[in-house]
């Protein structure tokens, strides 16, 4: 979020042992903790936008559920971007089975944009995909204002991504970079989406600067570790190399 000049503010929903070769360990923070993380920062740092990712366990998706609730209540323009991590990049579960509901039920209903990558999508709705098009539908129906069907699991030369609110929608193409420093992809892209959603951009920018940024991270690995590499982050440039293109 420093990349592009927003201020993030972190809570902590569980603790990680883990490296580039995948996590070893996944322990929830207690609910008192998390709770009193939320109430720091209600108290001191009103949010321009909210981005959910790693929520781990069905209590701590109650409690994240409720939290936004409240912020809803108090502000309706808050956008809310929804990263509904449930694997890590090396195939770690990270959302106990039990929450899958409560995420669903309880969180998606707020969402301003989901940003579920192909594997994702195919738990959610609970088959494999069909077609980005058809699924986007399906998911649509559990009350998320928009979503973005991220093509990073897909085949072909170029990665494409689809995103849609049920009335408008586009497809976000770029050559597919090859790396093996992928880390935290999909935690990247929906704090960039997050970021240019405080900045003052509405949700179609916002996917098309956070995948211009994606694009400018793949390209800067930090050749580190020996499996999964972080990227290096760099302030973002609004270059148009690196832009997608746009089929609407």
């Amino acid at each position: 979020m420093n990349a592009f000049g927003v201020h993030g503010c972190s809570v902590i929903t569980a603790l990680t042992a883990q490296n580039t070769l995948g996590i070893q360990m996944s322990e929830p923070v207690s609910a008192a903790m998390l709770q009193a993380q939320l109430r720091a920062l209600e108290a001191d740092f009103p949010p321009a936008a909210i981005k959910t990712g790693m929520l781990g366990s069905a209590q701590s998706c109650k409690i994240i559920a409720d939290f936004l609730n409240g912020c809803r209540m108090q502000d309706s323009r808050l956008t809310l971007v929804c990263d509904p991590v449930l694997k890590s990049t090396s195939g770690s579960d990270l959302l106990d089975p039990g929450a899958l509901d409560i995420l669903i039920r309880g969180i998606f209903p707020m969402v301003g944009i989901l940003t579920p990558n192909r594997p994702e999508v195919a738990h959610i709705i609970g088959r494999e995909i069909q077609s980005p098009e058809e699924a986007a539908e399906r998911i649509l129906e559990t009350g998320v204002h928009s979503v973005l069907i991220k093509g990073g699991h897909a085949d072909g030369a170029e990665c494409r991504d689809y995103w849609t609110d049920g009335q408008q929608s586009l497809w976000l193409s770029s050559p597919r970079i090859d790396t093996r420093a992928t880390h935290g992809t999909g935690c990247i892209l929906s704090s960039a989406i997050a970021s240019a959603l405080a900045l003052g951009q509405n949700i179609p920018e916002a996917v098309a600067t956070a995948k211009t940024f994606i694009n400018q991270c793949l390209k800067s690995p930090a050749d580190l570790g020996a499996g999964h590499g972080p990227m290096r982050i760099e302030p973002f440039r609004d270059d148009p190399k690196d832009r997608p293109a746009i089929d609407r």
